[in-house]
């Protein structure tokens, strides 16, 4: 006997889904191929791991990965169709055939330029959707992005993602992502954007084109710290292969600073393109992928703060430039590179010096530190009291709504830094407020068109999947049934599937004339049909015969509809009359008024008084024959006297 979660093979799933086979098993959880009984279509299945499922942070990134990706609807993104609404965890998403970039990576390394460039364009294709939607992925990595095997890809697991107002999962302290791929703002715990996935990405195609991750370590954290401190290794160096437009457009993205990086899924893009395409990228992009390079061991820094490489001024429109030679562009971007080293070690060296002067004199580090405010942890305070110890401290206030289920209405869910952080006076701290559970009463659209009823379901936030179905009762196009139903609590971005009315269930009339009616009946319950109204006609059709129906034959008609049919009784007698001893002519006409084909012969008779009379008819007279039916008379002939 199985439970309604079951996951063994061939269990019925949440009341709907049958388990096929397990696919894997990740560190969060494991996944199974399913077939949905509903939908009639393959789906994958993934179930929070059983030592997480009591685990308020692990339930809460599945909960964030189902609203993240619900949200997103692209062909490079894996879509997800359900969820759990309680009990075990569980996430009902699109099932992708085929491998993962990790495995092509492992077997193929380094992959041709142009290949690691259409994957890329399609990486960035699915980011682009999900960074206007205000979700950063944060998680980009070959392990998450799955290979078709006609070439197309799909962004997979937004477990982690940092969707608009929810809920940060970055703690202080604790690293969020995996390390080979973290940027370096996302490996200190600072708030992450855009760019950050664009680093990610940079990452993967460092890979791609390498065989290797430019950062790794014996643990998480080396490999963090590589991504903060140390610039890669040149592609160039690795795979001498890769054009050197391409490695600048990776380097640029591997930019410590997110500000010197693409700021958009669209600019990298664009320039990826432009690789592919053999057309020049632009300088910006060439000086900066230079100075990431050129970083490799930068001097140390100040106490004060960091040197990174200054942003490049804006370029002025100019007349059309004729192709620079490329030995000479390189030059000129060497030249900038190394200024830019240069007044980084002046700095350091500056500032080293004078906070190394001996005496009372207050050193810049000290300066810096006793000027920073510390920023407290306000969670569970109400807004009021929050925003008062902020505006105590010196700090601004920005106010954001999130809603939640676990913190009250009013009450601090989270701050932004991370409270602990140090930061100078006037520095804005963003104080999220929770507006208490977010869920919705699904309505009853039962009967309404499916139109009708989408756009109010879609209206209150929640995504629609429908499945059509024969009904008797129900309009077509109208709505027999809806799951969850009316009444039922759930969380916007939920889906609710319409089972929607195709009409009436058809079939084809079969042609049951010249049947006898026995199988002309037995014909029609074959077809889902019934023997209707049955009228007897005479019919020059055997008695009991079909003789015609209605509605014809191929005749499309509602399942169990009846078919009525006219059923032959045999042709209509009538009287023959008798007329013998009758002249021929008048015998003749007698005949053929009562509706008979008469037909004369003639018989010699040695009596005259029979000469051109009707000696015999056949049938007789008084007889019962259909009407039209031949009556032959024998006419006398005399023809003299025998002696």
């Amino acid at each position: 006997m199985t439970t309604p979660m079951d996951t063994s093979d061939g269990a019925l799933f949440a009341g709907r889904y049958r388990i096929i086979r397990r696919l894997g098993q990740g560190g969060m959880a494991r996944v199974y191929l399913a077939q949905d009984e509903s939908l009639h279509r393959e789906v994958a299945i993934k179930v929070l791991a059983d030592r997480h499922s009591d685990d308020p942070h692990f339930i809460e990134r599945f909960q964030r990965e189902a609203r993240a990706a619900a949200r997103l609807n692209h062909p490079n993104i894996v879509q997800v169709y359900d969820q759990s609404q309680g009990g075990m965890s569980y996430i009902v998403q699109e099932y992708v055939e085929g491998e993962t970039l990790k495995d092509l990576i492992r077997r193929e390394s380094p992959l041709d330029p142009r290949r690691a460039i259409t994957i890329a364009l399609q990486i960035l294709a699915a980011l682009r959707v999900a960074h206007q939607q205000g979700v950063i992925h944060r998680d980009v990595k070959p392990q998450n992005i799955l290979m078709q095997p006609d070439g197309k890809l799909k962004v997979a697991d937004f477990g982690i993602a940092s969707a608009g107002g929810d809920t940060e999962m970055t703690e202080a302290g604790s690293i969020v992502g995996t390390a080979q791929y973290l940027a370096p703002e996302q490996a200190r715990g600072l708030p992450v954007g855009p760019p950050a996935d664009l680093y990610a990405l940079g990452i993967v195609l460092y890979e791609m084109l390498s065989g290797r991750v430019p950062f790794e370590g014996d643990s998480a954290v080396n490999v963090a710290l590589r991504h903060v401190q140390e610039a890669p290794e040149p592609l160039t160096e690795r795979n001498p292969l890769v054009p050197v437009a391409l490695e600048s457009v990776v380097m640029r993205a591997l930019a410590k600073d997110p500000r010197q990086r693409y700021q958009s899924a669209d600019e990298m893009g664009i320039e990826l393109d432009q690789v592919r395409q053999g057309l020049p990228i632009s300088d910006e992009t060439a000086v900066i992928g230079a100075a990431t390079l050129a970083m490799a061991r930068p001097a140390p820094p100040t106490p004060a703060e960091t040197m990174v490489a200054p942003p490049l001024p804006p370029r002025e429109a100019g007349p059309p430039r004729t192709p620079a030679n490329p030995n000479r562009r390189r030059l000129w971007i060497l030249l900038i590179v190394l200024g830019v080293v240069l007044l980084a070690i002046a700095a350091g060296v500056f500032a080293f010096t004078r906070g190394d002067t001996g005496g009372g004199t207050t050193t810049a580090t000290t300066t810096t530190t006793s000027a920073l405010v510390e920023i407290p942890d306000l969670t569970g305070q109400t807004q009021a009291e929050a925003t008062a110890a902020l505006k105590a401290l010196g700090l601004a206030v920005l106010i954001t709504k999130q809603a939640s289920a676990d913190v009250p209405t009013g009450q601090v869910i989270a701050v932004r830094p991370n409270p602990g952080g140090r930061v100078p006076p006037g520095t804005t701290i963003e104080l999220q407020i929770s507006t208490g559970p977010n869920v919705v009463a699904i309505p009853s659209v039962q009967g309404s068109a499916v139109g009708t009823a989408t756009a109010q379901l879609e209206a209150l936030g929640l995504l629609v999947s429908t499945v059509e179905d024969v009904s008797d009762s129900v309009a077509e196009g109208n709505v027999i049934s809806q799951a969850p139903s009316a009444g039922v609590e759930v969380k916007p971005g939920s889906t609710v599937t319409l089972t929607v009315s195709s009409g009436q269930q058809t079939t084809i009339v079969p042609n049951v004339a010249k049947m006898d009616i026995a199988n002309a009946q037995n014909t029609l319950i074959a077809a889902g049909l019934v023997l209707g109204a049955q009228t007897e006609v005479n019919d020059a059709a055997p008695a009991g015969q079909v003789v015609s129906q209605d509605p014809a034959a191929g005749t499309s008609l509602p399942a169990g509809g009846s078919v009525s049919v006219v059923i032959s009784k045999g042709p209509a007698t009538t009287t023959v009359p008798s007329v013998v001893n009758q002249a021929r002519g008048t015998a003749e006409a007698t005949l053929s008024s009562a509706g008979f084909t008469p037909s004369a012969t003639e018989q010699a008779t040695t009596d005259p008084a029979q000469d051109g009379i009707v000696i015999s008819q056949d049938p007789a007279g008084s007889s019962q024959r259909p009407q039209g039916s031949t009556v032959t008379i024998v006419v006398g002939r005399y023809t003299g006297s025998t002696g």
